[in-house]
């Protein structure tokens, strides 16, 4: 219970950094993750981690049975 202190603080502090950029940099982050660029990084990355994912689901299945 004590390594969970301070995660609603580390939210806080996300969430006032990504206001800060909009504000102090004019960066919207939401608009560049909608972006074809953003979307060339994101989905590889996604599928990487969803065929990681079954590879050790099937795996660890297999070692249980």
């Amino acid at each position: 219970m004590k390594n969970n202190q301070g995660f609603i603080g580390r939210i806080i502090l996300v969430i006032i950094a990504i206001i800060a950029l909009k504000y102090f940099l004019d960066f919207d982050l939401v608009e560049w993750v909608k972006s074809p660029k953003a979307q060339e990084i994101i989905q590889p990355t996604i599928t990487f981690f969803k065929t990681l994912y079954a590879w050790l689901d099937d795996f660890i299945r297999g070692l249980l049975n």
